[in-house]
């Protein structure tokens, strides 16, 4: 890297983390606002908020980068031609793809970075801020004994429950063990259902058999209709069950097949699993659809112009995900091409931009 890259390379990075940090700052300010009143309302100690918000913090930083990527490219390319440095950069010989290389090598950085973040770091950050907020700050009670690929939860009458697999309306459980026991910890009956279905305002057991261990027997009955509320409601589930923001992209890969297999559907979910894969290119994306705007001749408030068109086509951007993300939550599109619409229109228009702006200058 020569010395003229790396010095658009930093100028470009060190734009880009400051710009970071004010969205942050803006974002951690709006969410406590919002917050407060819960805060307050529970009396949660200000270490126990303080945690939250920190590790709520990658989650914010997700849809933070490609808005601060596309910021920083028109900030830096836009002062090198402002002040002429683009028209000396080439008067001297510098290809006009040499001059960009740098700052799209960084928006590459930039989404290799969200990717890792999304993967490794914001799950778990994110499974460790809805605990905070969910059972220390408002006190719910905490069910979940173990959880790998199933759920083990603490029932009413000293049982325990082991599920395989939680429905996306959250009003159904699948593949349903319940173990009762007594005070010494002894089996005193164990249930095996094929689900466990919220109806009529009860969790009620279907398709399943119960052996009931005495002495020297065990007495085996049907079970249907029987209840068995191991939690008030389905809302409750929610902080059970993972959502797709705290799961890893093999773990809501083997949710959207478990789902499959059972034969739900699992739009809804399959669309958010090739997200994963796509929403972090968009940070490379803001770069190069940014890229020509911000090296436009400032005359005529061509600079300005290209600001407020930038703005615009971000806007878009997101209004083309949120298109293709309901698509393919209703079915009407297929989940991939679902995830992936806003990136190709995307990759298609800054590929022929930069391709035009190559053959002009």
């Amino acid at each position: 890297m020569t010395i003229l890259s790396r010095h658009i390379f930093r100028e470009f990075i060190r734009l880009f983390l400051a710009i970071l940090i004010g969205i942050l700052v803006v974002y951690l300010c709006m969410d406590f606002l919002q917050k407060a009143d819960r805060f307050i309302k529970y009396k949660a100690h200000i270490s126990q908020v303080a945690l939250y918000f920190i590790y709520s913090l990658p989650s914010m930083a997700a849809s933070s980068l490609p808005i601060a990527a596309l910021i920083a490219t028109l900030l830096s390319l836009g002062n090198l031609s402002r002040y002429n440095e683009i028209v000396a950069m080439r008067a001297s010989g510098v290809s006009l793809a040499a001059i960009i290389a740098p700052v799209v090598a960084a928006g590459l950085l930039i989404s290799i970075m969200g990717f890792l973040n999304n993967e490794y770091v914001m799950p778990a950050y994110t499974a460790k801020a809805n605990y905070i907020k969910n059972i220390e700050i408002e006190n719910k009670q905490q069910r979940v004994v173990f959880q790998q690929r199933k759920l083990w939860l603490r029932g009413p009458d000293n049982s325990i429950a082991n599920i395989e697999l939680i429905s996306p309306d959250r009003r159904e459980m699948i593949g349903v063990t319940v173990f009762k026991v007594t005070p010494d910890f002894t089996v005193r009956e164990r249930v095996r259902a094929d689900k466990l279905l919220w109806e009529h305002d009860a969790w009620r057991l279907r398709g399943g058999i119960k052996y009931v261990l005495g002495k020297d027997s065990v007495r085996v009955a049907p079970v249907d209709g029987e209840v068995f509320n191991i939690v008030d409601n389905p809302d409750d589930l929610g902080m059970i069950a993972k959502s797709s923001e705290e799961m890893t992209f093999p773990e809501l890969w083997d949710y959207v097949k478990r789902l499959k297999q059972s034969g739900y559907n699992a739009a809804r979910y399959e669309v958010e699993l090739y997200n994963k894969l796509s929403f972090p290119l968009s940070s490379l994306l803001m770069v190069l659809i940014a890229t020509p705007l911000s090296l436009q001749k400032v005359r005529s408030g061509g600079l300005s112009r290209g600001i407020a068109f930038a703005v615009l086509i971000a806007f878009i951007y997101w209004g083309l995900v949120s298109v293709g993300t309901a698509l393919g939550r209703s079915g009407a599109l297929p989940p991939l091409e679902a995830a992936w619409i806003a990136n190709g229109v995307f990759a298609s228009a800054s590929i022929f931009i930069l391709y035009r702006m190559q053959q002009t200058n």
